[in-house]
């Protein structure tokens, strides 16, 4: 016997039990257009329905309470609008009272849901993210920060004006309800991390330029740069650090407007300085690298968040390609989220943003084979791990 929902969408499709045309009692022909519509609509509501039942019952249990509990937020926050929208003095005190609200709220049911399933499929994930997006969705377009992680107008996840939104931590949005989802976002532990990271390497680029001997410069290499916060934060507290004939540097971006606002910002923040840098942009791919290897020798090649969206094969032939572009005496700081990411149910739920996260034992199993010798190291949260290679 067919489905109800299948069994009404095949008679909606107005064909008579001989295949042809089925008219009404008038003789007037039913409108074929309409009822198409409308038997498609219900075939793709049942198929779409249908995906989720791979979900154990547990795990759509809690994603319809965190919705659930999101919308009840949100009602509930209605009223207090008015009292605070438009505030010119605003200073995110209110969307810091009810961001720990929401987090109370949507946490125990996160945690159940990673208890169900787990990270060893991460296609459930993108399931769950999928059956609370069909029916909640609304509510995480009402966070500008969650909405472009989700949507991801780029193309991918962790653009480089992703990364702005977390750098500049500010909330965003135009409901009370909004604004503090984006306070959870930008306050949990992998939000600080990736902040930490701008400290970590800015730290990095610091010691090569000490190393390096007087009247050559000390050349170092982004991948996958992004914004390249590290350079902006360093040229704004220590510009002669990076001045044209102490240091070279190179931005490696698959993303040309990545680059493109990279290249201005440096450039703005030297000048307001003083200083000159001597920069250059490759606008090409991590797997174009991979095939053509890197030119040039570089004392410091560094990567904060590529390696996370490769998986273990392309990784270990980006390293090597990282390791092998390296001068006497060089290091490749390769970056990773760590396995201990709280974050992570958060992150893959409500942002669909899965990761290839790794412990210390995974790197040193890709990378132990590079160079002269590794290390893990950490930023301040332990979230974030980096291996570092030494030629």
């Amino acid at each position: 016997m067919s489905p109800p929902v299948l069994t009404l969408a095949a008679e909606l499709t107005g064909a008579g039990p001989d295949g042809g045309q089925r008219t009404t009692g008038t003789g007037r022909p039913v409108c074929r257009v309409d009822r198409s519509r409308i038997a498609s609509a219900l075939a793709g509501y049942s198929e779409r329905h249908s995906g989720y039942e791979v979900l154990p019952e547990p795990a759509r249990h809690a994603v319809l309470q965190i919705g659930d509990r999101l919308h009840g937020l949100r009602e509930a926050l209605g009223p207090a609008e008015p009292a605070w929208g438009g505030d010119p003095g605003y200073d995110g005190m209110f969307d810091s009272l009810v961001a720990p609200a929401l987090g109370d709220a949507v946490d125990p049911y996160l945690d159940l849901l990673r208890r169900e399933i787990g990270f060893a499929a991460p296609g459930l994930w993108r399931v769950a993210s999928r059956y609370f997006h069909d029916r909640f969705g609304a509510l995480i377009d009402l966070s500008p920060v969650a909405a472009r992680c989700f949507h991801k107008p780029l193309g991918y996840a962790g653009d480089f004006e992703m990364m702005n939104m977390i750098y500049r931590n500010e909330s965003l949005g135009d409901t009370l309800f909004g604004r503090s989802l984006s306070r959870v976002l930008l306050d949990s532990d992998a939000g600080q991390a990736v902040r930490n990271r701008v400290q970590y390497l800015a730290g990095k680029i610091s010691a090569a330029a000490a190393r390096s001997g007087p009247g050559r410069p000390v050349r170092i290499l982004s991948v996958a740069a992004g914004p390249a916060m590290e350079l902006q934060q360093i040229l704004g507290t220590d510009p002669a650090l990076l001045h044209a004939g102490r240091a070279e540097i190179a931005l490696l971006d698959q993303d040309a407007s990545a680059l493109d606002h990279a290249r201005g910002q440096i450039e703005a923040i030297a000048a307001q300085a003083g200083a000159e840098v001597t920069l250059r942009c490759l606008n090409t791919s991590i797997r174009t690298a991979i095939v053509n290897g890197l030119n040039g020798s570089y004392d410091l090649i560094y990567s904060a968040g590529l390696f996370d969206y490769l998986k273990d094969r392309t990784a270990r032939a980006a390293g090597a390609r990282l390791a092998q572009a390296l001068a006497p005496g060089g290091h490749a700081v390769i970056g990773n989220f760590g396995t201990t990411n709280p974050t992570r149910p958060f992150m893959e739920l409500f942002l669909d943003w899965p990761l290839h996260h790794r412990s210390a034992g995974d790197l040193h199993q890709l990378f132990s084979e590079l160079g002269t010798g590794i290390t893990i190291e950490q930023e301040a949260t332990g979230i974030n791990l980096f291996a570092v290679i030494s030629a």
